[in-house]
């Protein structure tokens, strides 16, 4: 190597290497450039020869102080730098390595991992995709039977988990996260629906563990009230009220508050406490006045939504637990009138159902078996594809009500109760094949 191919080499002048050649105690080398100059020009100097050597020895059996990196050991930034992963540069031996390799070294590590940083296995489009299939399948749920719609929240989440097995920015990776918890939360519901609680059970942790991977309170907030109200149907009421209590810290949402105090109420109703249930409503009202909004409640909504319609709902089924008649019929028939006047997309016909079958309950607690059964006729006309778990359970309260001492060898009653049990022995989850849950 020439003078001036070795300036170049170390990023100095030549006129210095010169200097360094020709010796003299005014103008010395650092250590580092000194052993690749030893090693270049080969100089005589016996001490300077030892040194080297020194230098040079072998990492295994070299001198006592570990072991040492040798210039010309590695011909490329990777054997370089997989010298120094390797501990063998320290002490010493860093003088046997060329200052700009190792500079070059770092620098190029550094631009091939911000590369590699960059790169991403999803772009814009594949999730504005993904976001409005969350959105449809959440808003078509409440009006398509559960079935069909479970396999296509099955898709669209075994996309997103292919998504996350690959690469992509952190801001992207949180916002698969988002979707899979979604996801995840609505086949809970569509699991109720069908009646395996144990599967919704395992669906919705699974949700909630996704909102607290991606720190979304709107998701976290849903899920709590989704499993307080799994815990419910499950007959664990206690369990049921924490799980709704400890959801209100991450209700960032009118909507969402709103939601969790009616979850609450209806548990309260059926432990048979009135005054936990009233204070729940009166907060429940307090905070539908906010104004607050957030993106699964509000601009998702559908299945994450809490509409008033819902509400009134929730308030009919609260009401019947307590076995208050008239607040429990003015809340369905407010349920019932606000879903036929709006429109057809947001009509659950779930919620409405159930509330036809409160509504039968509290015209039985009035004496009125015409009323139950006027009630009860668009509900025993539904399709058996729409016929959810929760149905049966509440019509099997409803039974309960004909079965009565005053109702006793009344031909009407008894036709209602056949027509019922008719009903409950044709639901979705009687017409799956074996082992289909």
């Amino acid at each position: 190597m020439s003078i001036r191919e070795f300036a170049a080499h170390l990023g100095v002048h030549e006129r210095l290497v010169s200097k360094w050649e020709a010796g003299g105690n005014r103008v010395h080398p650092r250590p580092v450039n000194q052993a690749a100059l030893d090693t270049c020009l080969a100089r005589s100097d016996d001490v300077e020869r030892s040194r080297f050597a020194a230098l040079t020895a072998d990492p295994v059996s070299g001198p006592v102080g570990g072991p040492t990196a040798v210039r010309g050991s590695y011909s490329n930034d990777a054997e370089l730098l997989a010298l120094v992963d390797s501990g063998a540069v320290r002490g010493d031996g860093a003088a046997a390595i060329s200052e700009r390799d190792l500079i070059m070294a770092a620098a190029h590590e550094a631009s091939d991992h911000a590369g590699r940083a960059e790169a991403t296995n999803i772009g814009p489009s594949t999730l504005d995709q993904l976001d409005a299939d969350v959105t449809r399948i959440a808003n078509d749920y409440v009006h398509t039977p559960p079935m069909p719609m479970m396999v296509e929240m099955l898709r669209v989440r075994r996309r997103v988990y292919r998504l996350l097995e690959g690469h992509q920015r952190p801001s992207d990776t949180s916002h698969l996260y988002l979707l899979a918890g979604s996801l995840s939360g609505l086949l809970a519901n569509a699991s109720t629906d069908l009646g395996y609680l144990d599967a919704a059970g395992e669906q919705i942790r699974a949700a909630w563990a996704y909102g607290e991977i991606c720190g979304h309170n709107g998701l976290r907030a849903w899920a709590r009230g989704m499993h307080a109200l799994i815990e419910y149907w499950s007959e664990r009421p206690h369990r049921a009220l924490a799980l709704a209590q400890s959801g209100q810290q991450y209700a960032d949402s009118a909507t969402a508050a709103v939601r969790l105090h009616n979850i609450e109420a209806r548990i309260w109703s059926k432990i048979g406490s009135a005054a936990d249930t009233e204070r729940c409503i009166r907060a429940a009202a307090a905070a539908s006045e906010s104004a607050t909004t957030d993106g699964l409640h509000d601009e998702v909504g559908g299945v994450f939504g809490f509409s008033e319609a819902k509400a009134s709902y929730y308030a009919g089924a609260t009401y019947i637990h307590l076995g208050l008649a008239e607040p429990a019929l003015a809340a369905t028939e407010r349920t019932i009138e606000l879903y036929l006047s709006g429109p057809a997309r947001q009509r659950s016909y779930g919620a409405e159902a159930l509330a036809r079958v409160d509504s039968a309950a509290a015209h039985l607690i009035n004496g009125s078996l015409d009323g139950a059964a006027e009630a009860l006729s668009p509900v025993l006309e539904l399709a058996e594809d729409k016929r959810i778990a929760q149905l049966e359970e509440r019509l099997t309260g409803v039974r309960r009500r004909i079965c009565a001492p005053s109702y006793r060898g009344v031909a009407q009653a008894r036709s209602l109760d056949e027509q019922i049990e008719e009903f409950c022995g044709s639901t979705p989850t009687r017409s799956l094949p074996p082992g289909a849950g």
